[in-house]
């Protein structure tokens, strides 16, 4: 089901730089290579250069990184502590990145160990924090990383450790990292770690004496800075010598909440000025969410269980919440269904409504997926309720047949045993009284 989700996110992708109208007025950038700005809530995209290169990520790793850390802490830091491993710290030997001097043997609360990842950037507590979701290596951890790449269906990105180091290996898009990130903030916890801005105070081990601070980083999000940007809720950033300079942001602006992911900025603040630049336009072409009533479109999906056709059930688009840009309405929207051959009872059903904004010049033509409405569940499974199926009933014969042949040759064995004994016992009393009766004679 992973590949078949794989597969229609890629068909997508491909409506997207495909469909008429995919010149859209949208900000044309020079110093940085790529850029994706996508709704929070639906995924949409609104405006995009090179969305779909594969480029190195450099730090913006790292939202995967803490997005399945959270996922698997559920919510539940307090008392989770992490050891620190040989490999947590001299794998990153010679590579002159950021860290927080962990030491091999040193106990850090996992709380401690994702604001560090975070705020910090630290690639040791990435390595770590890898470790924790990775069943204790980090080898492990990007293996997981990986599968939920394939799980989201993302066509650009393969991840080669949990920090960013560049690596031939290692790659995204600004696409997939949009998308990454909207994962992530569904995590427990994960918005809380993306979007703090005070100072974090991580207080000694049992290995370290020290107390370490971490504070933000991202000027974009230091009242103080002359690149502040008041929308920027939560961000991260990156570097590398081979990446540049690689940002991802949520912004929210008048109730509207926007995905920014830029990648190969060439200097630092190109990255800070076509930021603003991107929600600068985002937030003045995009002022509102626009409410699509269910189209009535539907289709009959059949439904298997036990090997056997259980009937069909009806799949109807549900309706959506889609942030168009200014001009644009529901009539520049149309929406299909997307369906599998058939619905297999016990398996998430992957049926979505597929909603194509033709935007022309004013805004990015595009499908999104939502999650399509099944109507008719209920009753198909209350009538098949007690009802024999077909593959049961072929199969439920022979079982009773093989048993009772089962009793039969048992019992017949059973018998040729006792048989044989009793044979066997009279012998042996014929042959005695044989003996005897000579004795006696002579």
């Amino acid at each position: 089901m992973k590949k078949l989700t794989a597969a229609l996110c890629a068909v997508l992708l491909v409506l997207c730089v495909c469909l008429p109208g995919a010149s859209a007025a949208r900000p044309a950038l020079s110093a940085t290579r790529a850029y994706c700005i996508v709704d929070a809530d639906t995924g949409l995209v609104l405006a995009q250069q090179n969305m779909n290169e594969e480029l190195h990520p450099a730090s913006i790793t790292k939202v995967m990184t803490l997005g399945l850390a959270c996922e698997k802490a559920q919510g539940n830091w307090d008392g989770v502590k992490l050891t620190v491993t040989h490999e947590d710290v001299y794998s990153l030997a010679g590579t002159d990145s950021s860290h927080i001097a962990l030491r091999e043997g040193e106990e850090v609360p996992l709380v401690d160990a994702l604001y560090a990842t975070q705020m910090a950037s630290a690639n040791d507590g990435a390595n770590l924090l890898a470790e924790y979701f990775g069943g204790g290596t980090i080898e492990g951890g990007v293996a997981k990383m990986n599968e939920q790449v394939e799980e989201l269906g993302l066509a650009h990105t393969h991840f080669a450790n949990p920090h960013g180091i560049s690596d031939e290996d290692h790659y995204t898009s600004c696409y997939d990292m949009a998308q990454i990130l909207r994962w992530a903030l569904e995590q427990p916890g994960f918005e809380d770690v993306f979007t703090r801005s005070e100072m974090y105070t991580m207080q000694p081990t049992n290995v370290q004496p020290v107390t370490r601070y971490f504070s933000q980083q991202d000027k974009m999000r230091i009242g103080s800075s002359r690149y502040h940007v008041s929308s920027i809720l939560g961000s991260k950033i990156g570097y590398t010598n081979t990446a540049r300079y690689s940002y991802a942001c949520l912004a929210e602006q008048n109730g509207v909440r926007l995905i920014c992911v830029t990648m190969q900025s060439e200097l630092s603040t190109d990255k800070y000025n076509d930021v603003r630049t991107l929600l600068d336009y985002a937030f003045s072409t995009f002022t509102g969410y626009t409410d699509l009533p269910a189209q009535g479109v539907t289709a009959q999906l059949p439904v298997t269980g036990g090997g056997e056709s259980l009937g069909t059930v009806t799949v109807s688009d549900p309706g959506v919440r889609l942030l168009l840009a200014d001009g644009l309405s529901a009539k520049d929207v149309t929406v299909s269904l997307e369906l599998p051959e058939t619905y297999v009872l016990g398996t998430e059903p992957e049926v979505y409504a597929v909603y194509t904004i033709r935007g022309g010049t004013k805004q990015e033509s595009t499908s999104v997926r939502v999650k399509a409405e099944i109507s008719g569940l209920t009753e198909l499974l209350e009538n098949s309720t007690g009802t024999e199926l077909e593959a049961a009933k072929a199969v439920q014969p022979k079982g009773r047949a093989l048993w009772l042949l089962g009793i039969s040759l048992g019992s017949t064995v059973a018998a040729a045993a006792v048989t044989f004994f009793i044979v066997r016992l009279l012998a042996k009393r014929k042959k005695r009284r044989a003996r005897s009766a000579s004795r006696h004679g002579k």
